[in-house]
This record gives structure tokens, sequence and C-alpha cells, in this order.
């Protein structure tokens, strides 16, 4: 077994993994973002920040002192990053390479045991100086992190808290770093990926998507439970049918609740003791944010936890909307837009008295409930329902895919509702389901369950490769180096520059150029931001602008048309430079030192390489001498103009 790249959408705070690679310097300080990773709060993060080990060239990697002595605490290791823009990526890439060595060298992943799991952001693009060198960056820790899966027997997650540095790996793994499933499992992969891009595709998820995370099975509940109500295995319990044996847990709970003062009753204390045993799991697992990442439209689980809704939350900055048996009506108006909703079959933790478990509950299900399998069975009916860690077993699922079946039975068959994902083959569940479910056997021929399931998560991360979107970062100048040739680089300054000319457009222009503007931000044109209310003048970046803002604000101006072409404005671009390096002079006009970035931008674009450090400098320094002529704001003279 060889490790393998994961790349998933988020943050590092929730995610459960075995190590975690956090971006520093050489003071040791850990930025903002990364606070919640040791557990602090703001007033903790702000006090403790610096108290962590300190780095040195010699000593690039350290490992952070356990926090909380828990078990299953990961371990957490600095490493030092933080540059200038000037700094080679290569000594970025040295940094990150010493810290994989040092995982593996000191890990204790046992004999015959899944590859340990080592998170990482996306690093050195914060406050690490190499934000202006996003796609330079993406491509070297990527092909670090495979090396890594390869010779030392690590998983490698790296999480793209960025959109554009999402679609960016997702765009260089598909096609620089493809590894294709098996033949079968490859097409299936295909197949769910492009329901998922089509909006065709929907999610059910059982109890087994939460025990990666480290929650109960099924029947591990049930024993957690028994337990808890004084019931020991030994008495035969354990032996019933799983709802039967959930009734005698129940009955068992609410004798004992029973016996409190009547204010001290819990309205379901079987509901109860379930969520004090699920709440405290907050750390979601791979296979929840690989899921969360397809951004689905409608969800369906009889999981009780709340981790699903947490890994959408890291994604989206804002949870699912959660439809609950008994729980107020949905105020739709409120929300606005569009919304994924998840609906919760059996209940939630943060509310107890809405927990389905045992068999009286299931039969008031029904009664009570119904309407909620019919939005279960809407989607039959309306989607591609790809089921992941659930055996097909629950009796009211069941009989819900059974009424569908029945409605659109035609002669000489049924139709396929969808998908389930299964780790280990089960021709017997398999033939019974037929044609309603196509099963997909994860387990590669082993008994092993372990293996399977992370059989399972490589290919939930095929599938979020293939159905990642791989446009959002295309015409940003911070990941020009991931495009493959001098034509489609070209394409994307002038691309970028349209944009930013038609942003400048005045507010009377035709309605529908706003379309366009918003279209080519969606592909990362840095338009947007650059606009003002009158959509005339862009404000100038600030003198402490990385290389890629420059560019896209120099190519405002149309150096060529606005001085009588090549030669003058060279002449004058060369002029201005010329009085830089003698005596730091800059143009005394605006439009001779518009004039002289916009050549600039095309010199450097010609040359084919990055503007070294006092080159840089002199670029601040001419955006600095627009800003103080123009006032803080210019009109759009872009090469189109």
């Amino acid at each position: 077994m060889n490790g393998h790249v994961f790349v998933v959408p988020g943050t590092l705070e929730h995610l459960k993994y075995d190590d975690v690679l956090l971006s520093t310097d050489y003071g040791g300080g850990v930025g903002r973002p990364f606070w919640p990773v040791f557990g602090w709060d703001e007033d903790t993060g702000a006090a403790r920040q610096y108290s962590l080990p300190r780095l040195s060239p010699e000593r690039r990697v350290a490992a952070v002192p356990p926090i909380t002595g828990e078990e299953d605490e990961p371990r957490r290791w600095l490493v030092a990053v933080g540059a200038t823009p000037s700094t080679p990526v290569e000594w970025l890439l040295e940094g990150v390479r010493t810290a994989f060595h040092t995982v593996a060298s000191d890990g204790n992943t046992p004999a015959g045991g899944p590859p340990r799991r080592v998170a990482m952001p996306v690093m050195g693009v914060g406050r690490g100086g190499f934000n202006g060198r996003r796609g330079e960056v993406i491509h070297g820790l990527f092909r670090e992190a495979q090396a890594a899966a390869d010779q030392l027997f690590l998983d490698v997650v790296i999480v793209a808290a960025d959109p554009s540095d999402y679609s960016a790996l997702q765009a260089l793994r598909a096609q620089a770093h493809a590894r294709p499933l098996a033949p079968t499992l490859e097409k299936r992969a295909r197949r769910v990926a492009s329901l998922a891009r089509a909006g065709r595709l929907a999610l059910f998820m059982g109890a087994g998507t939460g025990m990666a995370a480290g929650l109960p099975s099924w029947s591990g509940l049930l024993k957690d439970l028994g337990q808890r109500v004084g019931i020991d295995d030994a008495t035969g319990w354990g032996g019933l049918n799983s709802l039967d044996a959930a009734e005698i847990l129940r009955r068992a709970a609410e004798e004992t609740e029973a016996a409190k003062p009547v204010d001290e009753r819990r309205p379901n204390p079987l509901g109860a003791h379930v969520s004090e045993i699920i709440r405290p799991t907050d750390r979601y697992a791979l296979g929840h944010v690989l899921l969360a990442a397809l951004d689905v439209d409608q969800v369906v689980t009889t999981n009780f936890d709340r981790l699903f809704e947490r890994a959408v939350s890291a994604i989206g900055g804002e949870q699912p909307l959660v439809v609950l048996p008994d729980g107020e009506p949905v105020d739709l108006e409120r929300w606005g837009g569009r919304r994924p909703w998840l609906l919760k079959l059996h209940g939630d933790v943060e509310a107890p008295e809405s927990i389905v478990l045992d068999r009286r509950s299931f039969v008031r299900y029904d009664a009570r409930r119904r309407p909620l399998g019919g939005v279960l069975q809407t989607t039959l009916l309306t989607k591609h329902l790809l089921v992941v860690g659930a055996s097909m077993t629950d009796d009211n699922v069941i009989r819900l895919v059974h009424e569908v079946a029945e409605l659109t039975e035609r002669p000489g068959g049924g139709r396929t509702f969808g998908t389930v994902l299964s780790l280990g083959a089960d021709p017997l569940r398999e033939r019974l389901w037929r044609p309603e479910f196509e099963y997909v056997d994860l387990s590669d021929g082993s008994q092993d369950k372990k293996a399977a399931a992370r059989n399972l998560e490589v290919f939930l991360d095929r599938v979020a490769m293939l159905a990642a979107p791989r446009s959002r970062h295309l015409l940003d100048p911070r990941y020009r180096e991931l495009l493959g040739s001098d034509l489609e680089r070209d394409l994307a300054e002038r691309l970028s520059a349209l944009g930013v000319e038609v942003a400048g457009l005045p507010a009377s222009a035709t309605s529908g150029w706003r379309d366009v503007v918003e279209a080519l931000s969606r592909v990362g044109a840095p338009v947007a931001a650059a606009t003002t209310p009158d959509r005339r003048r862009v404000p100038v970046p600030p003198t402490t602008s990385d290389e890629g803002t420059i560019w896209t604000f120099a190519l405002t101006y149309n150096g060529y048309r606005r001085h009588g072409g090549f030669g003058p404005t060279a002449d004058l671009a060369n002029a201005a430079l010329a009085s830089w390096e003698q005596d730091r002079r800059l143009p005394d006009d605006l439009a001779s030192a518009r004039a002289a970035l916009f050549f600039e931008q095309r010199r450097w674009r010609h040359f084919g390489t990055d503007p070294r450090p006092h080159d840089l400098e002199y670029l601040r320094a001419l955006l600095g001498r627009i800003a103080t002529l123009s006032g803080g704001y210019v009109e759009v003279k872009s090469p189109h103009r």
C-alpha cells in the first residue's frame, strides 16, 4: 500500500488527522488562522502565539509539545517557511521536504496499518511572502507531497482555505498528476462526478461515515448505551434485532429517569444518552469533507452527529439548512439564494428529544413524520442518490425506496435510483437491490475493513477532483505559472486587462456589462475589487502589492496607443528607469508614470522571468508616484482602448 495525496477545501481546525504541518518563521509565532488548531481563542492566541518552539536555519522543523494529552491528540509541527517576495520557492519546498521526513521518521504507524495522515495548508502564501507566486508554490507543494506519499508511506492531505487554491490544485492534479483508479472504479468515479457537476447528485449518509471520525458503529453505540443504563451485554440483549435491543435500552433509560424529580426528567432519556456519547466528537473525518466538497444541494442522513455540517461550514462559511423531525418549519425567505439542505431522518444530537433509535420510535415514525419520508422519495425521483456509510438495512428507508420503485416500475424492469459504495462484496444484498441501486465494492478483495475504508476515501478523492471547479484561478495573476504556454499566459493577461476596462465603464453603460465583469471575476480576473461606484476609475494598488497585482494594474493603461507606439514608449520608459537608477527620480507627470509601468510589464513579460528585488522596488515606487499624482484613482486606459 502506497501513500496518497488528498486535496480538500476548508480549514484545518476540525479535520481529523495524525499530524499537521503549520507555517511559521524563525520567530516561531503562528498566524491567527492557525490558532484554532491549538485550541486557542482570540485572547489565548494573542497571549501564546510566540510561546512555541523557536526555529532557525539549522532547525526549520520542530514538534509542538502536546496540549491536551488525549490519546488521539494530533501531533503539531512548526515549519519555517516565512520569507520575502524575493526568496526562491525552492527554499520553501526544502522546509516542507524536511518536515515530511521528520514526521515519517518520528511516526509510529503500526505494521500493516494505513499510512499516517499528515495535513497541511497551502504553505507560505499568507504572511510567508509567496502570495504573488501561488502557482509556483502549489506546483512545488504537490510534487513534494506526492514524493512523501510514494517514498515515505504517508497520506498527505492538502487543505486549501482559498477557493482559488483549491481550483488550482485540482486543475494541476487533473493535468499533470492524474492517477486514475482501476478501470471499473474509474468509470464509476467519472459517472458520479459528472452527475455532481450537472447538479443531479444527492447524498445519503449512514453511520459508517462517522466511524472514521471516531464515532461508534450502530452495535458499538448500543453497547455504550447498555453500560449507561446498567444492562450488561451478558444478559443476551445484544443478540436481539438492533431495534428491539434499543427498545430494551429505551425502557431501562425511562425507568431510571422516572426515579428523578419531575422537574429533572428529560423527554427522551435514551436520546439524551445518545447525545452525550456522540456530541464530544467534534473533528470530522476526511470522508465528510470530501463529500461536502461535491457541493450537492440535497443530503439525507440517518446520523445524529454534526460532523458533516461542520465540514460544509469549513468550506463555505455557513452550515446547510438542517431539516429535523419535529423541528420548527423552515423560513426559506430568511436564508435567500442557494442554500443546500440536510434532512436528518433520525434526529440530531443538539435536539435529543428528536432522536429515533428504538422500536417504538420507529413505529411512531410513519404516523408522525411521514412527510420527511416524502422528501427522501422526492430525492429518489429527481436525483441520483450516492449512498455512503449505510448498509441499506434501515426499515424506514427500505420501505420508502420500495414505494418509489413500485411507482416507477414499467414493463421490462425498473429504474436505477442511485449508487451504494460498499466496503465489501455482498452478492445477495446487491442482488436484492438490483436494479434500484448499483453496488460498488471498494474492498479490493480484502477482508480488512480499515483498508476498505481508506479505499473509499481514495475513491471519493478521485470523484471530488473530477467534479471540482478548475477555472476559479485561471485569470488570477498569482497562478500564471500553472498555465501551460506563453499563449495561455498572454491570453490570461489580456482578458484580465479587458475585465478591468469593462469594470471601468460609466454607470450609464448598458447594464449587461456587469454580467461580463462577474463572469471574468468568477475565473479569477481581479476586476470586481478594482471598481468604484461610478465604474470609470480604479484605485491604485498599495506599494506593498505583489507582482501579479502590479502587472494587472499596469495593463489598465495602453502606453503604446497613448504615446505613439512601441519606440516612443520604450524611450520614455527607459529614460524613467535610468533616472531612477541614477538618483531615484520618478516621472513628473501621471501619463509618463503610467506609461513607464505599462512598459515594465511588457518588458518582464518578454523576458519570461520574475522581477528581482531591486526591480520590484522600482515598480512599487512607480505605484506610489502614480497614487500621488492621481489622488489614488486613475481612469482605465487599457491596451484595448
